[in-house]
């Protein structure tokens, strides 16, 4: 009886310490160095940092570390249950060869079809962006997206910094669940179409305590087969060369319940920019607690922009309805445009605690509607009210509500509060304009 008891304990405990130490060693770093990655400034490590992911994801997943040093790659492929930690002094360096990048639609890092992993740490990312695109900022070949994540759920990117991307920072196309948490993205402010981060037919995704900065959007949204739904942006700053949240250019089905919160955005074209261009249906959308500047190179700025056309004769116009913009400071010497169209009209709007202030007056008299991308052509069937000289540009919309709102103007004249076309109850409460410096 006591050997029988005995051996029973025995096995016991060989199952309890075998498993505990296969657990402890499926967690472990595996630092590429030991894969044979060299810190230095022309060994190329592409081989060796995805064998130490290879094997991170053949023993059960775990961390791929990346230590204090430069080291250089081209396309690498993410796994499942694998994260990569860069600490604080790493720099992964992305090759400046276009050579040393694989697949079709050549990318730095991909993944697809993945599920529980993370880029996470302090160090940082680089694109080599320059490389890309020649002195007057025109691209060349180049990898993009930089960064391609594809059906991918339950992923957090965190703590890293990405900078000089060649192209789109990051597109996230039909994922869910995923965290981007304290990142910073810092492209060149001229850098073509190096858009931060883009979100294509993806749910549950959030955006935290995060500062963008790009040559192009900074967070971009679209539904190009699928609903964009669920996405929470908060506690972030942002600048752009062009707009720091933007929709459509790509909205084909449709974007509901998306919540934009305690957001800073700085030196844009379009502080919020829609271009309802493909059909869809863009609506319970919420945006709050803003400051809005855009001082920027562009002689027109928006610091909201909504407007529904087509991009070609044969598509249907899309729906706009049941949004709200909330407690937003700007400053800006542009106007507020927001145009539905006759065939289809904005419904239900409400602006409430918007204060705006114009240091100066732009003459807008001149002024085309911005479509979004300038190889888009207008329409016959555009609506075109970019000229009107107004604070407030409103037209094509039933129902739309500005409750307690104040326009500082330092006594400018050149332009009126609003101008209103095919604005069915518009309910104003609380409007006051203060002429005189605003500073």
């Amino acid at each position: 009886m006591n050997y029988r008891m005995s051996f029973l304990c025995g096995c016991i405990l060989i199952l309890l310490f075998g498993f505990g130490f296969n657990s402890k060693e499926n967690q472990r770093p595996y630092t590429i160095i030991n894969f044979g990655a060299t810190a230095n400034d022309t060994t190329l490590d592409t081989e060796a940092i995805q064998k130490a992911i290879q094997s991170c994801y053949d023993n059960g997943g775990g961390t791929v570390y990346i230590p204090a040093g430069k080291f250089i790659s081209g396309t690498l492929t993410l796994k499942s249950q694998v994260s990569i930690h860069l600490a604080a002094g790493a720099i992964l360096q992305a090759s400046t060869s276009l050579s040393d990048y694989t697949g079709e639609k050549p990318s730095f890092i991909r993944g697809e079809d993945l599920q529980n992993l993370s880029i996470s740490g302090d160090g940082i990312i680089d694109g080599a962006g320059d490389t890309f695109w020649d002195e007057d900022y025109k691209a060349l070949e180049r990898p993009e997206p930089w960064i391609r994540l594809t059906n991918c759920q339950n992923m957090t990117i965190e703590g890293v910094l990405f900078r000089n991307s060649p192209s789109h920072t990051i597109r996230l196309e039909k994922s869910e669940n995923v965290k981007f948490r304290g990142i910073s993205i810092i492209n060149p402010f001229f850098g073509p179409n190096t858009d931060g981060i883009d979100l294509v037919d993806s749910k549950n995704i959030m955006i935290s305590d995060s500062f963008i900065s790009t040559g192009d959007d900074a967070i971009c949204l679209k539904s190009r087969r699928d609903t964009v739904e669920s996405i929470v942006v908060n506690n972030c700053v942002l600048e752009s060369d062009d707009a720091a949240i933007k929709f459509g250019t790509g909205s084909y089905v449709a974007t509901r319940f998306c919540s934009f919160s305690n957001i800073v955005i700085r030196k844009t074209r379009y502080g919020i920019s829609l271009f309802m261009l493909d059909g869809g249906v863009f609506e319970h959308n919420n945006f709050t607690n803003l400051i809005i500047e855009n001082d920027s190179r562009h002689r027109y700025e928006y610091p909201i922009f909504i407007d529904v056309d087509k991009r070609v004769p044969d598509r249907a116009y899309g729906m706009i309805r049941n949004n709200s913009f909330s407690n937003i400071k700007i400053i800006s010497d542009g106007k507020i445009l927001v145009s539905g169209h006759p065939e289809s009209h904005i419904k239900n709007l409400t602006f409430s605690n918007i204060t705006f202030h114009a240091s100066t007056e732009t003459d807008f008299s001149g002024a085309k509607k911005p479509r979004g991308n300038k190889n888009y052509p207008k329409l016959e069937t555009s609506i075109d009210l970019a000229a009107r000289q107004a604070y407030f540009t409103l037209g094509y919309i039933d129902d739309v509500l500005m409750k307690d709102i104040t326009l500082y103007t330092s006594g400018h004249s050149l332009r009126k509060e609003f101008y209103t076309e095919e604005v069915t109850v518009f309910e104003k409460d609380n409007f006051k304009t203060i002429d005189g410096s605003w500073e």
